[in-house]
């Protein structure tokens, strides 16, 4: 377990802090969303927070890597902060059933699902491919070359 802490949860822990921080700061400063499409398609963008990713996603990664993490630790590592957010964007269809249990009024699933897949392409989607550019690339990086490790021939 302990191996396990400081490979993938202390790594993604921390990415996840590290982008909800920065997500967070630039909001304070008031950055603005971008907005994609129009009407029911719209999509929002938080730019300076997408270019971010990519530099925390390799963050994780590397810290993953350098507690002996394998390839597919670092890269869990790395896209960490989106499983999060997508475990709290599925979670809100059971609160939403105990809402709507506890007070009497129906929902419209299919305004719930719209929305929820319109915004996980702005959320989950997006992001995670940034962080995860982020960790193949810390990978490749951190990766020995396979001409370093073949023995010389003679």
């Amino acid at each position: 377990m302990k191996k396990r802490l400081h490979q993938l949860w202390v790594p993604g822990f921390l990415a996840l802090i590290l982008s909800m921080l920065f997500l967070v700061t630039l909001q304070k400063l008031g950055f603005q969303l971008r907005i994609v499409g129009r009407g029911p398609n719209t999509i929002f963008f938080y730019v300076p927070w997408l270019l971010s990713l990519p530099f925390i996603g390799a963050l994780g990664a590397y810290l993953s890597s350098r507690a002996g993490g394998s390839r597919g630790t670092m890269l869990l590592a790395s896209v960490f902060p989106v499983l999060a957010l997508t475990a709290a964007f599925l979670s809100m269809f059971p609160i939403g059933l105990i809402i709507e249990r506890v007070t009497g009024s129906q929902g419209d699933f299919s305004i719930v699902a719209t929305v929820l897949l319109r915004d996980g392409i702005g959320w989950l989607l997006i992001p995670g491919a940034a962080l995860l550019v982020g960790g193949l690339f810390m990978h490749l990086l951190l990766s020995p070359r396979s001409s370093s490790q073949e023995p010389a021939i003679s």
